[in-house]
């Protein structure tokens, strides 16, 4: 279903939502909102150590569930499916570059959202 083969097709941005989220809320508290996200992303996803073998499978999926709609509620399209390709995958040894690709997406959504929002 999800699988990190296809994530460079993705789309880095959901352009509609991200509009949406623009006009109703304005650019200044989007790009709070993003930054708040990356914030809490880098709290659970980038500590020291990761393993992912440290947790229950069904707490893994939870989390990059959580994640993922987080995620695409800001319109973070290729973010979201990397961590969909964590959630939808067996814990096992592709589980290192399914993350190895989520830093590496969250990486470029942030940047494209500090060169975006720049005042």
């Amino acid at each position: 279903m999800y699988c990190v083969e296809e994530l460079e097709q993705q789309p880095l941005i959901d352009s509609d939502q991200w509009g949406r989220l623009q006009s109703e809320l304005g650019l200044e508290m989007l790009r709070e909102f993003s930054l708040e996200f990356f914030e809490e992303t880098r709290e659970i996803w980038m500590v020291p150590n990761f393993n992912p073998f440290s947790f229950e499978e069904k707490a893994f999926k939870s989390m990059a569930h959580r994640s993922a709609g987080a995620a695409g509620t800001i319109g973070f399209k290729k973010l979201r499916y990397a961590f969909l390709c964590l959630e939808h995958t067996t814990v096992s040894d592709h589980t290192a570059r399914a993350l190895e690709l989520m830093n590496t997406t969250f990486n470029e959504t942030q940047q494209w959202v500090e060169t975006t929002t720049q005042s």
